[in-house]
């Protein structure tokens, strides 16, 4: 019960999107690393790369379109997204992130 309070309740770093995530992360020229995620997974952590990436999480249950739309099909799901090229939109499945070893998820950022 306090895990969920503390994780809940306490302010965060990372944004929570729900279908603000098309007009933000798509577009974006920053990078960003999304957690898919809900709530009821036991997996689920939370990570921090500080200063390197934004963070934000979109709750599938909450917000299920946007994770159809992303091609969510389990939990977690983390997916990492680096940011406008030349002005292009990104593509919204990002690459999925299969690790959870810190060292090489900075690698990958």
């Amino acid at each position: 019960m306090i895990e969920r309070w503390v994780f809940g309740m306490l302010p965060s770093l990372v944004t929570s999107f729900g279908n603000d995530y098309w007009r933000t992360v798509p577009d974006s020229n920053e990078l960003w690393m999304v957690d898919f995620f809900a709530r009821w997974c036991g997996h689920c952590v939370r990570k921090t790369i500080d200063g390197k990436v934004k963070l934000a999480k979109v709750d599938c249950d909450q917000w299920p379109g946007v994770c159809q739309g992303a091609q969510v099909q389990a939990y977690p799901t983390v997916r990492f997204y680096r940011g406008q090229q030349n002005g292009r939109r990104q593509d919204v499945w990002g690459i999925q992130i299969q690790t959870q070893d810190k060292d090489r998820i900075i690698q990958v950022c």
